[in-house]
């Protein structure tokens, strides 16, 4: 008798099958194009690159279908290829862009799929003449902040905190940060971009055309193709910044009022002066714990006598501001440690 099990049996057989035989054509797609760094399901080091920046816990289970592959090119030749291999077998394509995702989106598929993880293709080039910086798409945000700190004390790029943040998710969805009020968000600063659209075809703004550059800055990653590199704006800053990075409890109540305080003053400071919060428990049931992060671009006394002006409940001292550079301040918001270290 033919059950339903054997029935679901035979069409997991069928499926692979198919997977064998497509599959090695794919492989031996990438291998004429050059593209050696890559691992598939029976590698050792799979499991290890596919949970490398997996942090949504369920789609690790066995349930969830895997990618056939996980490819990482070295160049903008080999990323051409492997766009090109997957889309000849009608592969779905997730892209990493060498930071990390919450949602882990880039990990999962309906279909079959594979991963092309741009985390080799992390370097950047910082031009101090004409002020633009090329920042491939597998670099994080820590990497970027490193390249212009060793260049220059003067320059830096508006985007966020966490260093371990990918530049591709980051500028592709917009890219809050510290620096926003004063220049705007990260994707403003985007002047340029190489993307290899799904035919595999090479384009820079110019080509791609402006509609298709306004999407991709702050319309979402990977699906307007892979952008292999970004020229972003490299921004004046002081040599010497002050940072602000102090935590204020108190009862719900009072809590609420401080934090509601701080949403009437932050768009009003000015401009150099970026003032957020961070808002969680406290150590018991009644009490609120609020994180007071701020950035200004000039000395602390500048920026003392700006917060005790307009938001004097806050009770903030001189002291309570560190002044450093803009690197390390980048550091400093993201570990508060009192001697950054470029």
């Amino acid at each position: 008798m033919f059950s339903m099990r054997n029935f679901i049996s035979f069409l997991l057989f069928l499926g692979s099958f198919a997977c064998l035989t497509w599959g090695k054509d794919v492989l031996s797609c990438l291998s004429s194009g050059g593209v050696q760094n890559l691992t598939t399901i029976s590698s050792p080091t799979y499991t290890h690159l596919l949970d490398l920046s997996l942090y949504n816990l369920i789609y690790s289970g066995p349930h969830v279908l895997k990618p056939f592959a996980i490819i990482l090119p070295e160049d903008w030749q080999q990323l051409v290829v492997s766009v090109q291999c997957c889309r000849k077998w009608s592969l779905v394509i997730r892209l990493r862009s060498g930071g990390h995702s919450f949602e882990s989106m880039p990990s999962v598929a309906d279909d079959p799929f594979v991963i092309i993880d741009l985390i080799n293709l992390n370097r950047v080039t910082v031009d101090l003449d004409f002020e633009p910086a090329w920042v491939e798409g597998g670099a994080t945000l820590g990497e970027l902040y490193h390249a212009i700190g060793t260049s220059s004390k003067a320059h830096a790029a508006s985007a966020g905190v966490a260093p371990t943040v990918g530049v591709g998710g980051h500028f592709s969805g917009g890219g809050n940060g510290f620096l926003a009020r004063k220049y705007g968000l990260a994707a403003d600063n985007v002047v340029d971009a190489i993307l290899i659209d799904a035919d595999g075809r090479v384009h820079d703004r110019e080509s791609m055309g402006e509609d298709v550059f306004w999407a991709i800055r702050g319309g979402g990653g990977g699906g307007w193709g892979a952008v292999y590199a970004w020229k972003i704006r490299l921004l004046p800053v002081p040599d010497t910044v002050s940072v602000l990075y102090i935590f204020r409890h108190g009862s719900i109540s009072s809590s609420v009022q401080l934090v509601n305080k701080w949403q009437m003053v932050a768009p009003v400071l000015e401009d150099d002066f970026y003032l957020a919060v961070l808002a969680h428990a406290g150590t018991n049931a009644n009490e609120i714990s609020s994180l007071f992060m701020g950035l200004y671009l000039g000395p602390k006394a500048s920026a003392f006598d700006s917060i005790t002006r307009a938001f004097p409940q806050l009770g903030v001292i001189e002291n309570d501001f560190k002044e450093m550079s803009w690197v390390e301040s980048t550091l400093y918001l993201w570990t508060s440690k009192k001697e950054p270290t470029l």
